[in-house]
């Protein structure tokens, strides 16, 4: 028997997969859950096999429905990108769209205009400011071409090149015993409260509270969601956290400390990331404009930009 079926009820079972219950998964989709429960047997009546054990506490993939998981992915999200294709076909000039959190937006900036100086011919590059929440899904859904991101990810269905590498600081309220220091080993933060970014993954937080290398024992403090709110918890005196040295100089110039040089601690690296389908010739020349642009003199922080960086962190923590 042919199966019939279209992608929504793959769309749907994939939901329930990654969700575990039946009634978390039409939450995510918006539906209710007798039409989701009515949409999955329709699928596992097309295949002809159940695709998930039921039990009072969720549901697990069946050995079918583990196998169809493993393809389901692939052909939902190159359905995506065939529509997004075909969408973008009707903008009379279409552009290449490279996001960035605002964190990063100063060395987005910087490629977005160097790309489109360097390649007037080619589709001109347009950089957008995105929430880390949905940065790499907009990526792998055809809405955004190309991102930057520092730090660990999840990169399921993506690629990424490395194109910066920055130390990291350690931002303490003023009052903190170590405020005045210029280096610290991370072990004399054992213990301390660090900010908690909002939807992280263990990976995640693990970097941004320096224990990725080593498991310090460490408190959980605010949730945050922006370095607006990062930045504000360190002034009231609520936790201690860690940034990209280059991020000093957008810090506040009172109520904050910044000890310079941490040892123990490993770097924050920033990728240039695509989705692992793409074929656009405009992509791969932009991930390579973005490797090359960085290593030029005036695209990559020379020595007195960072000593100007270390300057301030110690003026910051005086």
């Amino acid at each position: 028997m042919e199966p019939d079926f279209d992608l929504r009820l793959l769309r749907y079972f994939l939901a329930v997969a990654e969700a575990g219950t039946f009634t978390a998964a039409s939450e995510r989709l918006h539906i209710t859950q007798p039409a989701l429960s009515r949409a999955i047997r329709t699928l596992e009546r097309a295949v002809e096999t159940p695709l998930f054990n039921r039990g009072p506490h969720g549901v697990e993939l069946t050995q079918a429905g583990l196998l169809l998981s493993q393809d389901a992915r692939t052909l939902v999200d190159l359905a995506d990108t065939a529509l997004t294709r075909l969408l973008r076909l009707g903008q009379e000039e279409p552009q290449l769209r490279v996001s960035a959190q605002s964190c990063d937006i100063d060395v987005l900036q910087q490629l977005v205009d160097s790309y489109n100086k360097c390649y007037p011919g080619a589709r001109q590059a347009l950089a957008k400011v995105v929430d880390r929440r949905v940065q790499l899904d907009q990526v792998r859904d055809g809405e955004v071409d190309v991102t930057l991101r520092s730090g660990p990810a999840d990169l399921q269905g993506l690629e990424a090149d490395p194109i910066r590498c920055d130390p990291r600081v350690a931002v303490l309220p003023e009052s903190h015993p170590l405020a005045g220091r210029t280096k610290v080993h991370r072990s004399e933060l054992d213990g301390e409260t660090f900010p908690v970014w909002a939807s992280h993954t263990a990976e995640e937080t693990a970097f941004w509270t320096g224990t990725d290398r080593t498991p310090y024992e460490w408190q959980a403090g605010p949730v945050v969601h922006d370095l607006s709110q990062f930045v504000a918890g360190i002034r009231l005196g609520r936790g201690v956290g860690f940034l990209a040295a280059r991020h000093v100089r957008d810090l506040p110039r009172t109520g904050l400390s910044v000890v310079p040089q941490i040892e123990e601690l490993s770097p924050i690296e920033l990728r240039v990331i695509w989705a692992a389908r793409a074929t656009s010739v405009d992509v791969a020349q932009f991930v390579r404009h973005a490797g090359e642009a960085l290593c030029r003199p005036d695209m990559e922080p020379c020595p007195d930009d960072l000593r100007q960086m270390m300057e301030t962190g110690a003026s910051l923590a005086r």
